[in-house]
């Protein structure tokens, strides 16, 4: 009888000590997350908009009003693979390469805004939990890095391009893990861009002065690498993705021509190494319907790049830069 009294005893006190590292650890869990919120402050905005009419905007001394039927969409290239495992909330990866494109079905005019990937902005910041913490202000790239889904990842960086790009509605996008380059050049047929650098380090084929269509890793090369190439910087990179980008569209549009379902295979070919908010019916409607239209240069927006106390490339945009792009683009004179 001793004998199972004492075994009762123990398991009740078993009991008792899980129950206690239980309690511990909620109680850890939810200390751990009152000091990430006090370390970063959730800031909120207010919406002064009346609800149905089209949104104002007042700039030195006049009043624009958006215009009607935009269709916004942000692309995202991020240095991450599907494959690759992802543990917690902020292994996204980051995203490289950000473009805006905005048609009017109006004028039949369709806008690109290159994003620098070190540009500053707010941001979401995610703990380690997966809870908000609130925002801070960092390289818009690191947007991309929380979240838990592929979802996540792109909800968080359409909201810092909103952040910086005064507030304005985009809310649709498309992104590539890197392995898309290469599978993007090669459906369209090669791309052809001036090889301005020294990529010996990678390919001994691609020379420097020379012009050259790229194929398979070859394109990967060429719009994502940076080290040991020229002067290694995100700047001379984003140069050679306006090259790249700005010869695809004439690949693409020529593809449409000449056969009507290449909007469908185009997507086909990237699908598994890509994600979206957007149906593939609409998808497909929306890159017949901007072949159609005058597509403008890439642009970028004038800013200046620094150091940060950190060690790490900020670029800072030009304020009067982003307000004139936004009203030249989403807005009309009032009235």
């Amino acid at each position: 009888m001793r004998h199972g009294y004492e075994s009762h005893q123990k398991h009740i006190a078993g009991a008792v000590a899980l129950v206690v590292v239980l309690v511990l650890a909620v109680v850890g869990l939810v200390i751990f997350n009152i000091l990430e919120n006090q370390a970063y402050p959730e800031q909120r905005g207010q919406m002064s908009q009346d609800f149905g009419k089209l949104p104002t905007m007042e700039y030195q001394g006049r009043t624009y009003r958006m215009k009607p039927n935009l269709t916004s969409m942000l692309l995202i290239g991020y240095d991450k693979t599907e494959d690759a495992p992802r543990v917690g909330y902020r292994q996204g990866g980051q995203a490289d390469f950000l473009l805006l494109v905005v048609m009017d079905p109006k004028t039949k005019t369709v806008r690109q805004l290159q994003i620098e990937r070190d540009t500053m902005t707010d941001m979401v910041i995610l703990g380690i939990t997966g809870n908000k913490t609130g925002t801070r202000k960092a390289q818009i790239c690191l947007s991309h890095a929380y979240g838990a889904t592929d979802a996540d990842n792109c909800q968080y960086t359409l909201e810092a391009v909103r952040n910086l790009m005064q507030g304005i509605p985009v809310e649709l996008y498309y992104a590539m893990d890197i392995r898309g380059i290469n599978k993007f050049n090669d459906a369209v047929g090669g791309v052809t861009v001036p090889i301005e650098d020294d990529f010996s380090a990678y390919d001994p084929t691609m020379v420097k002065g020379t012009t050259m269509k790229l194929k398979g890793e070859q394109a990967e090369f060429y719009v994502r690498r940076r080290y040991e190439i020229g002067e290694a910087t995100n700047e001379s990179r984003m140069r050679r993705h306006k090259a790249f980008m700005n010869s695809a569209i004439d690949l693409v549009r020529n593809r449409l021509k000449e056969e009507k379902s290449f909007a469908n295979t185009l997507l086909s070919a990237v699908e598994s190494v890509s994600n979206t908010n957007m149906t593939r019916g609409r998808l497909i409607n929306e890159i017949n319907r901007a072949y159609t239209f005058d597509i403008r240069p890439v642009e970028t927006l004038a800013g200046e790049y620094t150091l940060g106390s950190d060690g790490f490339v900020e670029f800072h945009t030009d304020e009067a830069s982003i307000i004139s792009w936004i009203i030249d683009v989403f807005y009309s004179p009032a009235g």
